[in-house]
């Protein structure tokens, strides 16, 4: 017996209800706080009249990382590549790599995706996003006038086409002096074609829902996004309209603390309770689910992808179930926790470092504004009051003697403030891994001989190894939203398409492939820097060419030679190498060059031909003059059959007269 309405609904509920980043929950308070730091919002602790600046060293950590970290996943031609699982796959791995970089970066927005959720990631521990199959369809109106009948039935017979409206008409038409009616047809069209591409949208951290026991993607039994949709976008989405009626309208959920955290930056005065008083347009709430359930009852719990409307568990609707294969979801994290399913972010690691720091800055501020501005000891009936509070240049102060008027000292802590700040900044560079060196902030280094400079890489290099392996830990999320995109290309893609690649058109046919190709992240990992980089592959092809000059020794060939300019492009920022070098691989294989023949051979060869060609001649002359006998011969017997005709016509004749004769004279005899 399969999983009752009601019974699928109370599993949802308490799903969702126990699920990590449910409403108040200390995770989201967690992301609100680190927004409120990145954006530099007040700690709630400002005094009046006292200084209230803000120091923002997450948003100064999180903008010196995301540089480096889209270099490293952009700077190539391709983010992921496919490696085959045998032999027979290694063409379609290839195509498979192209069209799927190609899906990502031209049909979806690459960069800007991966932007926001390494940005998601840094802020807010983990960034996510969620790819499918999207159907669109694209409508055109068209016009034909004096259409023939074969032409309108042709028109009807394309299944894209919808006729609109059709005026139909005699024509009468004059051919070779003949009248002739033929029927016309001025018709108006529209023309509906029906596409599917993979979708890839960000989505917030906030609007995600995972159960508790969940470690990753792997091992998650329930994950959902929680949307806010219209009515009107429900109703064209295919769901039932009764049921969407019935939702209730979602009034508090749409503005949730971390939501109003990430607008108030702009917009302080957010409307917390507006609606479009047109019921149609009013937004409701909607859970798309991903559960594992035994919904068949056969014992073994299934993944099933359940979309629910409503915003308490006594409003639940259930707008769509079925069964589904993987969850669309990818995710990354900077800094993973074990047997979490959430990590760390930058606020985590310096949260408390930022306010410390806003600490020791306002203090230092107010000590210098008092420095500036010190307090003063007044004998009370000897000072004029109105000229020691107006503060103008050159102003007098009435007093009735010279002591009336003291300046209160205050400790000097300008210099003690700026030391703990920069111890503050170091502890700030040994959490997060950004140092000023990286950031080529610290002018001391910069400014020393190249002693210091070498010391100064070397700081820089161990403070890169922190970014390389937030990196690291980044393409395990990117590798398996790739992975995701090639399933549904695979599943769904049923047509070839052509592409553009290289400068050239390309047909990609995702039903040769398979799903189930090992991918891996083309990255720029590696040790040191750019430049680094660049001077050992500028040492690898030097190699290389002396190599080549004295004969390779069998191991460079022209293919490693452009691998290694490839990827000295690539660093140097070029994606495509092919606007520079041919890839051997792709150039059509040449003809094995014949050896030079030997003269003797030679002349064997022509004394052969010259053989050949006088028995060839001798041939042909018998066989003509074999020919001309026949032919003479031929003439004979027709010559000799001409006279035997001759002169048998000869004696018929003489016969004929003398039987003439003989009937003349018997003729004669008979008279007398």
């Amino acid at each position: 017996m399969k999983l009752t309405k009601e019974r699928l609904k109370a599993l949802i509920s308490q799903e969702i209800t126990n699920s990590l980043g449910f409403y108040g929950g200390e995770l989201s308070s967690q992301r609100k706080n680190a927004l409120k730091f990145y954006l530099g919002e007040p700690l709630g602790n400002e005094v009046e009249g006292q200084s209230q600046v803000r120091s923002q060293d997450v948003l100064e950590v999180v903008e010196s990382i995301l540089p480096s970290m889209m270099r490293i996943f952009t700077q190539g031609e391709s983010i992921v590549r496919f490696e085959p699982t045998g032999p027979e796959d290694v063409a379609y791995a290839d195509q498979a790599s192209d069209y799927i970089n190609h899906v990502f970066n031209k049909d979806n927005n690459g960069y800007s995706i991966l932007h926001t959720m390494f940005k998601d990631a840094l802020i807010s521990k983990n960034g996510f996003v969620k790819y499918y199959w999207k159907r669109d369809k694209e409508q055109k109106k068209e016009s034909y006038e004096n259409l023939t009948t074969a032409e309108y039935q042709a028109l009807l017979a394309d299944p894209e086409v919808e006729v609109i409206e059709v005026e139909e008409g005699d024509i009468d038409i004059d051919i070779n002096n003949i009248d002739i009616n033929e029927t016309k047809y001025n018709v108006t069209v529209q023309r509906v074609k029906e596409y599917g591409r993979v979708c890839v949208e960000n989505v917030a951290p906030e609007s995600l829902l995972v159960s508790k026991t969940a470690t990753s993607l792997e091992d998650c039994n329930f994950i959902g996004q929680r949307v806010f949709k219209t009515r009107s976008e429900l109703i064209s989405m295919g769901f039932d309209k009764k049921i969407v009626n019935e939702l209730p309208v979602a009034d508090e959920e749409i503005y949730n603390t971390e939501a109003v955290t990430r607008r108030s930056y702009d917009d302080e005065t957010m409307p917390q309770e507006y609606q479009n008083v047109d019921p149609l347009l009013t937004r409701v709430s909607v859970v798309d689910c991903y559960m594992k359930c035994d919904y068949d009852n056969d014992g073994i719990a299934e993944l099933r992808h359940i979309v629910v409307g409503g915003s308490a568990p006594n409003t639940y609707h259930i707008l769509e179930n079925e069964p589904i294969e993987q969850i669309p979801f990818a995710m990354v994290t900077a800094i993973p926790m074990p047997h979490r399913f959430y990590g760390l972010s930058i606020y985590d690691l310096i949260g408390d470092v930022q306010e410390i720091k806003t600490t020791l800055l306002r203090q230092t501020l107010n000590n210098a504004y008092l420095q500036n501005n010190a307090r003063t000891v007044v004998v009370d009936g000897q000072v004029n009051i109105d000229d020691l509070l107006t503060s103008r240049a050159g102003g007098i102060v009435r007093a009735k003697s010279a002591g009336a008027v003291t300046p209160l000292a205050s400790p000097n802590f300008m210099q003690e403030g700026l030391a703990m700040m920069d111890k503050v900044d170091n502890i700030r560079e040994s959490r997060s891994g950004v140092s000023k060196v990286q950031m080529g902030l610290d002018s001391d280094v910069i400014n020393k001989s190249h002693t210091t400079a070498t010391s100064a890489n070397v700081m820089m290099n161990a403070s890169t190894q922190r970014i390389e392996l937030y990196a690291r830990n980044f393409s395990e999320g990117v590798k398996r939203m790739f992975q995701g995109i090639l399933q549904l290309v695979c599943k769904y893609q049923d047509q070839e398409r052509i592409i553009r690649l290289r400068n050239q058109f390309i047909p990609m046919n995702p039903r040769d492939w398979h799903d189930k190709y090992n991918a891996t992240v083309q990255v720029g990992l590696g040790t040191g820097s750019q430049d680094q980089r660049l001077e050992v592959l500028g040492r690898v092809l030097a190699v290389q060419e002396k190599l080549i000059a004295t004969g390779g020794m069998g191991i460079v060939d022209p293919q490693k030679i452009y691998n290694t300019l490839e990827k000295y492009l690539e660093n140097a920022g070029y994606k495509d190498a092919s606007q520079f070098f041919n890839n051997p691989a792709t150039r059509p294989p040449q003809q094995p060059k014949q050896k030079r023949p030997d003269p003797t051979m030679q002349l064997a060869q022509a004394e052969l031909q010259r053989q050949q060609a006088k028995d060839q001649a001798e041939l042909q002359l018998k066989a003509r003059k074999q020919k001309v006998d026949e032919e003479i011969e031929r003439e004979k017997l027709n010559l000799n059959q001409q006279k035997l005709a001759t002169e048998i016509l000869k004696t018929e004749e003489g016969n004929q007269i003398q039987k003439e004769k003989l009937a003349s004279q018997i003729l004669k005899e008979g008279i007398n």
